[in-house]
């Protein structure tokens, strides 16, 4: 009797090693970062935005949400939080500031792209849509004018995001939200070869236990 529950609690600590790991699932984490940049009229001249309290552009720790400064050429400030990123406009309508290099708006812009990129490290995103709550005025733009064509909301990669402004011309303080959805980036971990053999001799120990006493 003593033996078979020596083995039952060799069984419970091989299955228990087995268990698969549970891993946050959210952008933020110690382990993963945020770089934000702004593409002002062509996808070679390219903003790197600040975080708010930074000394540099360098990719931000997501260990806690980021906030981004308002740059010299997007007029936004950017937070990047653990399922939504939330751009928020503060360049003033009809003023010739729109989200385009020469300040035109809506279809009549030139630009190849004016929008935003977000690279991120130790992310596994599998989705990114505009929440319902963005102002109307400042949406993703998606077509083919003036020689270029706009692609909107793009999920480049499971670490990169780029959402297409080109033309937008939002009202002070309008927001575009972004909801992202993420999966687990953490592999489920694979049973040591010790785990395997206590498994197996723990099975291979009760069985035989009994079939002494169907035996007797």
């Amino acid at each position: 009797m003593k033996r078979d529950l020596l083995l039952l609690a060799s069984t419970a600590a091989a299955l228990s090693s087995m268990t698969p790991l549970s891993a946050h699932a959210g952008l933020l984490d110690a382990g993963s970062t945020v770089q934000a940049t702004y593409l002002s009229g062509s996808f070679s001249n390219v903003e790197p935005e600040l975080p708010v309290g930074g000394s540099n552009t360098d990719p931000a720790s997501l260990a806690s949400s980021v906030g981004f400064q308002q740059g010299a050429d997007d007029g936004s400030t950017i937070s990047v939080g653990d399922t939504q990123i939330i751009i928020t406009n503060l360049l003033t309508p009809g003023t010739g500031k729109a989200y385009c290099l020469s300040g035109v708006a809506g279809t009549a812009c030139t630009d190849a792209i004016d929008g935003f990129d977000f690279l991120f490290t130790g992310e596994n995103i599998l989705g990114v849509t505009v929440d319902p709550a963005t102002t109307a005025g400042f949406l993703p733009v998606s077509g083919t004018f003036q020689g270029s064509t706009h692609n909107g909301l793009q999920l480049v990669s499971n670490n990169e995001i780029l959402v297409d402004v080109t033309g937008d011309d939002p009202p002070t303080g309008a927001q575009l939200v972004l909801d992202i959805t993420t999966g687990s980036s953490s592999p489920t971990p694979t049973p040591e070869p010790t785990s395997l053999a206590l498994f197996g001799s723990a099975v291979i120990g009760i069985g035989a236990a009994a079939r002494r006493r169907w035996l007797r």
